[in-house]
C-alpha cells in the first residue's frame, strides 16, 4: 500500500527553508517588510469586503421596505375588485409576501 504524502507539509517545510536561507543571506528585513505589506493588503481587502456586505444589506432593507409598500398598494387595489373567494386567497398571499419582506428588513433573512 502506498503511503499518502502531505503536500501542505512539504510546502511549509520548503517555505521555512527558503525563509531561513533568505535570513542567513541578510535579506530578512526585506522579507519582513514584504510579509507585513502582504498582511496589510489582506486586511484592507477584508475591510472592503465587509463594508460592501454592509452596504448591500442596507440596500436590501431599503428595497424591501419599498416592495412592502408597493405590495400593500397592489393588494389594496386588487381587494376592491375581487370577489370574496379571491379576496381571501389574495389576503393570504399578501400576508405571506409581506412577512417575508419584513424578515429582510429586520435582518432575519440573508
Amino acid at each position: 500500500m502506498i503511503k499518502p504524502i502531505s503536500l501542505r507539509l512539504r510546502r511549509t517545510q520548503a517555505l521555512d527553508q527558503a525563509y531561513d536561507t533568505l535570513f542567513q543571506a541578510g535579506r530578512g528585513e526585506e522579507l519582513r517588510r514584504r510579509r507585513a505589506a502582504h498582511e496589510l493588503q489582506r486586511a484592507r481587502e477584508t475591510v472592503e469586503k465587509a463594508q460592501e456586505q454592509r452596504r448591500l444589506k442596507r440596500s436590501a432593507v431599503v428595497l424591501a421596505q419599498k416592495a412592502i409598500h408597493a405590495v400593500r398598494l397592489a393588494y389594496a387595489a386588487q381587494e376592491k375588485v375581487a370577489d370574496e373567494f379571491d379576496r381571501e386567497r389574495w389576503l393570504g398571499l399578501r400576508d405571506f409576501l409581506v412577512s417575508e419582506l419584513e424578515r429582510i428588513v429586520e435582518g432575519r433573512r440573508p
